[in-house]
């Protein structure tokens, strides 16, 4: 049953979305999931009206729709638009709908709520409309049993999916969060709105040098402002001890850096641990969500991401940001040589690497040598447990824990990779990672370095069979920035489960 807010009902929670120039919402009990746009959909046997075709999440085939095409405004362009699809889950009737981007999740009155009718045989694709408090923007509810009903629209049944943990999901109960250290204050920020994180910063004098603005760092070929977010806040000033990491943030007209002390973890919270501010003594109030409490006492002011990146005087000095003479260029002709071939979208080294040019969030760390996952892989980022059952059991598992109300097995990825290094179960984080059956396992790692961009992805024959030979034969990852980034191994640990769960 679709839950709409009702008179003297609680307020309900929407997801939303927007497709094309539209945005749309789905109540929260509807909105199964968010996954990346496939290269390619699958074809169906069918033909119906804004259908693309399929997508196979977890071994359940999903027909996907155009949204755009479905309200008569034309496909989407498929060079800049219709980025991930949602996941609709509806009285036991699953399908996809084809979007640009997630914007978040919007708490709405039954008297914010405006019932809406269309003239026509037709049921409306929406039933209701209301608008959004924070900007004004008119958002449209979807009506998902009218979707499903179009003629032609194949659904498939609901299998009860179980979304991955921290995978995309807009789940109202949890938020994932970069946890910060400012000197002595704790600050976070939720990842979905950091740009890349810098590991070690160097900061350079400029013009620009202020209260707030402490220099630039010189960062993809331009001299890009860095920021002491506790004077920002009117918390103080950053404690100059010589230790300085960068959080990364894009704004409408370039990028800004944050100055921080630390950066720590990337954790889900329950959304609950979050408290609102108190009523006083809190300038800028409006880049703070509030206060978030975490289960070991830490608190930690949790920065509105969203809020920052559209502030006028970040945007400004994001705009001073000016290039660096020999800066950071793609990559040359002379370096790429031809596309393999016409049409693809790889290129050839002159080493004879296929290449395509890929920017996505890396998280990078050591394991005998320093190595990149893709974050999007990684549901969760939590320190080596406390009470962890340790087992010696001679081989690459270190022990068990439960999280979430599962029972968690602790892999060594080092001895995995085929490098014998110790432990230290004091500074060791867990890479926690989601199989397809919905359990997790946790990648042992003994330090974490950054989460950064790639610049572009080795392509071509598949990971080697032998995990131990993906440092050394594997596939590579160019990290940062193609004038002045590094390259890393390109650790699967998606196939690293896929592996284990198969031995």
């Amino acid at each position: 049953m679709t839950t709409i807010a009702t008179a003297g009902s609680t307020d309900a929670l929407y997801g939303v979305f927007h497709a094309g120039d539209v945005r749309v919402a789905l109540p929260l009990d509807e909105l199964r999931e968010v996954i990346m746009r496939p290269p390619r959909f699958s074809a169906l046997p069918a033909a119906a009206d804004g259908l693309l075709g399929a997508v196979n999440l977890r071994h359940v085939v999903i027909p996907v729709l155009d949204l755009c095409r479905l309200a008569g405004f034309g496909a989407h362009d498929s060079d800049a638009a219709g980025r991930v699809i949602v996941i609709v889950a509806r009285e036991g009737q699953v399908f996809g709908l084809l979007a640009d981007e997630i914007e978040g999740v919007a708490k709405v009155t039954a008297e914010a709520l405006l019932e809406t009718h269309v003239a026509g045989d037709a049921a409306a694709l929406f039933s209701h409309t209301f608008e959004r408090p924070e900007d004004g923007a008119v958002v449209s509810l979807l009506n998902a049993a009218a979707i499903a009903a179009r003629p032609g629209i194949p659904v498939v049944q609901d299998v009860g999916l179980r979304p991955p943990i921290g995978s995309g999901v807009i789940d109202a109960s949890r938020r994932t969060v970069l946890l910060l250290q400012c000197g002595p204050v704790g600050l976070s920020m939720d990842v979905t709105h950091v740009h890349s994180v810098i590991p070690q910063l160097t900061l350079h004098p400029s013009p620009l040098d202020g209260t707030t603005c402490r220099g630039v760092v010189h960062l993809h070929g331009r001299a890009v402002p860095a920021v002491d977010p506790l004077a920002l806040l009117g918390l103080g000033s950053l404690p100059d001890d010589g230790i300085m990491r960068g959080l990364v943030l894009a704004t409408e007209r370039g990028l800004v850096v944050l100055i921080v002390s630390d950066i720590s973890d990337i954790a889900a919270v329950p959304i609950d641990d979050v408290l609102p501010l108190p009523p006083v003594g809190m300038r800028k109030d409006g880049f703070l969500d509030g206060i978030l409490r975490l289960e070991d006492g830490r608190q930690h002011l949790l920065l509105n991401g969203a809020v920052m990146r559209a502030d006028a005087e970040l945007d400004t000095l994001a705009g001073l940001g000016l290039p660096l003479d020999g800066g950071d260029t793609a990559l040359a002709d002379e370096e790429i040589g031809a596309p393999a071939d016409e049409g693809e979208a790889t290129r050839e080294t002159k080493d004879g690497r296929r290449i395509v040019a890929r920017v996505r969030k890396f998280l990078t760390y050591h394991v005998g040598k320093e190595a990149a996952t893709p974050l999007e892989q990684i549901t969760e980022i939590v320190p080596y447990p406390e009470h962890a059952i340790g087992l010696d059991s001679g081989s690459e598992l270190l022990g068990v824990f439960t999280h979430r109300r599962l029972s968690v097995p602790l892999l060594a990825l080092g001895m995995l990779l085929g490098v014998a290094e110790p432990v230290d179960t004091g500074t060791a984080r867990v890479l926690l990672v989601d199989t397809p059956g919905g359990d997790l396992v946790g990648f042992v790692v003994p330090a974490l370095h950054a989460i950064e961009e790639s610049v572009w992805e080795e392509v071509g024959p598949a990971q080697p069979g032998d995990p131990g030979a993906m440092l050394q034969r594997g596939q590579l990852v160019k990290i940062g920035t193609e004038g002045q980034g590094r390259l890393l191994p390109y650790v699967d640990l998606k196939s690293l489960v896929a592996a284990e769960l198969a031995a």
